[in-house]
């Protein structure tokens, strides 16, 4: 009895033993940092609550999930651009995004990412007018191939208009504002490398949040811009004014003019001279009254009857615009090259040789007040 005894207290000692030696050789489950917070933020999302989402993910991204800063940055896109989600992310955890993380937030200068090969721009020799496109965020890729697959279909496709492939800038270098309401502002001092290559006349940067604008041969849009908005601000570039109320400064400025506009006269009596100026019959020619210069107690009047995208961007663009535009095209050395504005910044910073190079290139797409420029200086307007 006592044999047997002593033979089922060994024997269950050796069993003991082989299962602590058999659980030592299993792998260990590895504890991911932050998994707990990462999957109450899928919770919240299948139960539709991307704030209460977004919350979890912010504490599992302090806590070093590594998936969670990527999903947090997709979550949060439609309310915050990618400057501001940068710097969310750099105050949680100063480290390196992930490429797909960087690539989303267009930081290109990070080491070993690449900025993305897009579909070539198709080779045309009806070329008057070249344009830049200035890219930073992967919102902003993507909105510039959705326009330019759409560009055959649009109104604007029968202009002589050329895109060069776009040029990819940091969006932590361009430092494009993200006020919804305001006008975007970027640093454009990271762009003159871009602009003093002088092989287009105007410059499209798509990135940052807030209002659209074209000043001086540089068209702002924002990362999520449409096909209208772009309509609406590049006929800005052709002369083109707005058909609403002008803000007060504008309109001091802009309705004291005795020139032609394309779509706006400041007096009815102009009427005959527009129509020879633009080789129009004075039938074509529909005078309607405008807001534009209500600010300036003055009344204007548009050329069309019909509301236009120049009042609301949204809105289609008229046959006589179209028309008015291949007439303004056929005369590109009218349209302000971008090179002239960043000559004036140049000097402004008292680089009077950064200057002279973009006034040479300003005068050898034909302006004016370039040649002008370098002939008061008594310099030539050709480089050397």
């Amino acid at each position: 009895m006592r044999t047997n005894q002593a033979l089922s207290q060994q024997k269950g000692r050796l069993a003991g033993f082989f299962l602590l030696l058999l659980s030592a050789c299993q792998p260990s489950e590895t504890v991911v940092p932050g998994a707990l917070e990462f999957s109450k933020a899928q919770q919240a999302i299948q139960a539709q609550l991307p704030m209460k989402a977004a919350e979890h993910l912010a504490l599992a991204i302090q806590q070093g999930h590594p998936a969670a800063a990527l999903q947090w940055l997709q979550l949060t896109q439609p309310e915050q651009g990618p400057l501001k989600q940068y710097q969310q992310l750099q105050r949680w955890r100063q480290q390196q995004p992930d490429p797909d993380s960087a690539a989303l937030l267009g930081l290109w200068q990070q080491q070993g990412l690449a900025a993305p090969q897009l579909s070539p721009e198709p080779v045309t020799a009806q070329c008057q007018l070249h344009i830049q496109p200035v890219l930073t965020s992967a919102s902003a890729i993507s909105h510039w191939q959705r326009f330019r697959q759409d560009w055959p279909a649009s109104s604007f496709a029968t202009l002589p208009l050329c895109f060069l492939p776009p040029a990819f800038v940091d969006s932590r270098a361009l430092q494009c504002s993200e006020t919804p309401g305001r006008r975007i502002q970027c640093n454009a001092q990271v762009l003159q490398g871009i602009v003093s290559s002088g092989r287009a006349q105007l410059l499209m940067v798509v990135a940052g949040r807030g209002q659209a604008s074209f000043n001086n041969g540089w068209l702002q849009l924002p990362e999520n811009f449409t096909p209208a908005l772009f309509r609406h601000e590049f006929s800005h570039a052709l002369g083109f004014l707005d058909e609403y109320a002008l803000p007060a400064p504008v309109a001091a400025a802009e309705c004291q003019r005795t020139d032609l506009t394309p779509n706006i006269l400041f007096a009815a009596a102009d009427l005959a001279r527009y129509a020879d100026y633009w080789q129009l019959a004075p039938e074509q020619v529909r005078l309607t009254p405008v807001a534009t210069c209500d600010a300036a107690n003055k009344q204007v009047f548009r050329v069309v009857q019909a509301n236009s995208h120049m009042q609301h961007f949204e809105l289609p663009v008229p046959a006589l615009y179209i028309n008015l535009m291949q007439q303004q095209l056929k005369q590109p050395q009218q349209v302000m090259p971008v090179q002239y504005y960043f000559a004036a910044l140049a000097r402004q910073r008292q680089d009077m040789v950064s200057w002279q190079q973009l006034m040479q290139q300003a005068a050898a797409f034909g302006y004016p007040a370039a040649q002008d420029g370098l002939t008061a200086a008594g310099l030539s307007s050709t480089a050397r």
